[in-house]
């Protein structure tokens, strides 16, 4: 982990379940409102009718440990990837602890919390959303 590792965290008493922090990460990574493709996931438990738990990067820098050419790599608390050097060998999403590293058409996508800024954090409404 990266001296001051930066990360999110996640209130489940604060989230209603809207998913706009889903469709702003899929329409800022992707060009398209798609829940599927965000790299945020809000898990909503129907049968009691709340949120149960989101699933993220967790900025935890195991991935970049594994990854054979550097492509991966810690900066300023935030574990970052370089696909100029990305092999996509995929080592990183199986060491991925949390799942949240995706491969999306072959490749590695991961949170990197929005070059700083990340946009699910701002358009939660309810502030269910922070970085540490």
């Amino acid at each position: 982990m990266g001296l001051q590792s930066r990360s999110l965290i996640f209130n489940p008493e604060l989230c209603t379940g809207c998913a706009i922090c889903e469709l702003i990460c899929s329409f800022t990574r992707f060009k398209v409102f798609n829940p599927r493709l965000s790299l945020v996931r809000i898990e909503y438990n129907y049968e009691v009718g709340k949120v149960e738990r989101a699933t993220f990067c967790t900025q935890c820098g195991e991935c970049s440990r594994v990854c054979p050419t550097g492509a991966l790599y810690i900066a300023n608390g935030v574990t970052l990837l370089d696909y100029s050097k990305c092999i996509f060998c995929l080592a990183c999403a199986e060491a991925c602890p949390t799942g949240a590293l995706k491969v999306i058409d072959g490749r590695p996508v991961k949170c990197d919390l929005c070059w700083g800024n990340p946009l699910c954090v701002r358009y939660c409404a309810r502030g269910a959303l922070r970085v540490s």
